[in-house]
């Protein structure tokens, strides 16, 4: 058998092997463009900074899940993207008795969900109804509880729904009665929590009260915000894309949007800076002064604290000397520092500035280190000898080394206490802190309304987000007063006596008051800072590249 191949066999086997190379090379090619964002003007790029637990809007309780919610979902009422006050939802209007206690709102003609169903007032009792089943574990059911015996229904104190105050008057017309009146009540309800759900969707993936169902997963999501949900990539991205039976869809100006789950600051300024992203979820503290000064950074204060959380329930630091000393050993403004905000941020209470009818008080005290020293000898560890080994625990993120690294520098200066970091990601932090496995940990809490119970009620012995797990009968029975206060004045001084309390027991330490800072694309249009730092894509726009 002749093995050799001649020259037209060889120029034959040539012509194959660069061909199939071309089309190797060109397969590669656009593959990796599909990897990559789109230019187009009408779909917008957002770092979302981790992977969200979950988009079901009663289960979950973080800052990157709001995000995409408040495409997906809408209220009663919806935030206002400059003011983040409360404007017509899928409500068009309201009517609220002279008491305060009787709330009728009217729902917009033809809405329907996502699938094309026509959506009734019927829909949000369901919602209600699930939001308040126990098993469920919703860790915003107390935002439930000014409506008329809902605390009872999710007690077991009754078993019949049909006492809770909430009822559809008609196919529009949705009914809410209330237990007492509550100034803020348009503004809980336009955060994503009161969203409502679509029943067969629920029910179909499972039972009313169950977590975690398949419901959720794109081509199962049922929603009614102005965009749905079309892709989720664990680690990559999640994509929604305009809602074509979304009541507004006219003035909805975006096809699409990315969220793209990436916590490390530097990889979001890359890709912001290669047009990959449009908005960021932060910015590195050593670059804010310099974006800045390019007019691309949207640096604003908002309704937030970051404490560290202490379990009161552990050893030592069931000692209130304990929780004092650590408190008094920290240097804020050197933390404003580490943050690259300078002064102005550090917090000594409960309540930021910035809430509405809130009159900030005095800070309740300051730095003292020997004050500190005094009070950890007094409780047992003079210059912290033969204090415990303990672990504090922060969700990853580069500011978050940074100023953990600050506050144990500190600690172990001013009280010869160290204190082992241990970073965690987003959903494994989030667990360790509602199942209170932990000692120390980072506790950060952005205002959900506008009103100084949106930072109080946290700390409430029966709230789900206390993880703490601190319990004053004087502070619950102080908030409790203030519910069924009328008189606006008394009851802010009510919930200033709470704060103070909550000082004198630091079941958490305060550190500084938050602050949002995004790198924002000159393109981007419709996005405004504000103290809540919620942003409802429906207002966004984006204008197309100008090209040179």
């Amino acid at each position: 058998m002749n093995y050799h191949s001649s020259p037209r066999q060889l120029r034959l086997l040539f012509l194959i092997l660069v061909t199939l190379c071309l089309l190797a090379l060109i397969l590669r090619s656009r593959k990796s463009f599909d990897r990559s964002p789109t230019a187009s003007s009408s779909v917008l790029h957002v770092g979302n900074g981790v992977e969200p637990q979950s988009l079901d809007p009663q289960t979950v309780d973080g800052k990157p899940e709001s995000n995409i919610l408040l495409a997906l979902f809408e209220g009663l009422t919806t935030p206002d993207p400059e003011t983040a006050e409360p404007r017509p939802g899928i409500a068009s209007s309201w009517r609220i008795s002279p008491d305060g206690l009787r709330y009728t709102f009217d729902l917009r003609e033809g809405l329907r969900w996502s699938n094309g169903d026509p959506f009734e007032a019927k829909d949000f009792v369901y919602s209600l109804r699930r939001a308040l089943a126990p098993k469920l574990g919703n860790p915003w059911v107390s935002f439930y509880f000014a409506v008329r015996n809902a605390k009872a229904y999710f007690e077991k104190k009754i078993d019949n729904f049909q006492e809770v105050g909430i009822r559809a008057i008609n196919d529009l017309t949705l009914e809410i009665i209330l237990e007492h009146p509550v100034s803020y009540f348009l503004e809980l309800l336009a955060h994503y929590s009161w969203a409502p759900v679509h029943q067969d969707t629920i029910e179909k993936f499972g039972e009313i009260d169950e977590r975690d169902t398949r419901w959720t997963r794109p081509g199962n999501m049922v929603c009614n915000g102005p965009f749905m949900l079309k892709k989720w990539e664990n680690g990559n991205r999640i994509t929604v894309v305009k809602n074509p039976y979304y009541w507004g869809k006219d003035e909805v100006a975006l096809d699409e949007i990315n969220f793209y789950p990436v916590s490390d600051t530097a990889t979001e300024e890359r890709m912001y800076a290669s047009d990959e992203l449009d908005i960021t979820s932060k910015t590195h503290v050593s670059k804010i002064a310099r974006y800045q000064e390019k007019g691309e950074l949207s640096l604003n204060p908002h309704i937030g604290c970051a404490w560290i959380a202490i379990n009161c329930t552990r050893k030592p630091f069931d000692d209130v000397r304990i929780r004092k000393a650590l408190a008094l050993a920290i240097n804020r403004e050197e933390i404003g520092k580490v943050r690259g905000v300078g002064k102005g941020l550090e917090s000594y209470g409960v309540v930021p500035p910035g809430i509405l009818h809130y009159k900030q008080q005095k800070p309740f005290f300051h730095e003292d280190v020997q004050e500190a020293r005094r009070l950890l000898a007094e409780a047992g560890y003079p210059e912290g000898r033969g204090f415990p080994k303990t672990e504090i625990i922060y969700s990853l993120s580069d500011e978050n080394r940074l100023i953990f690294e600050a506050l144990q520098a500190m600690w172990k200066q001013n009280l010869g206490i160290h204190f082992e970091l241990v970073a965690q990601e987003w959903k494994v932090y989030i667990s360790i802190l509602s199942h209170h496995d932990f000692v120390l940990s980072r506790h950060c809490w952005v205002g959900d309304y506008n009103d100084p119970t949106t930072m109080l009620d946290i700390f409430r012995s029966d709230h789900a987000s206390n993880f703490p797990g601190w319990s004053s009968a004087k502070y619950d029975s102080l908030l409790h007063q203030a519910e069924s206060v009328v008189n606006e004045e008394k009851r802010i001084k009510l919930l200033q006596e709470a704060e103070r309390v909550f000082v004198e027991e630091m079941p958490s330490v305060p550190v500084y008051w938050t602050h949002s800072a995004h790198l924002v694309s000159p393109r981007v249009k419709g996005w405004y800072p504000n103290t809540m730092d919620m942003h409802p894509w429906k207002y966004v726009s984006k204008k197309p590249r100008v090209r040179k």
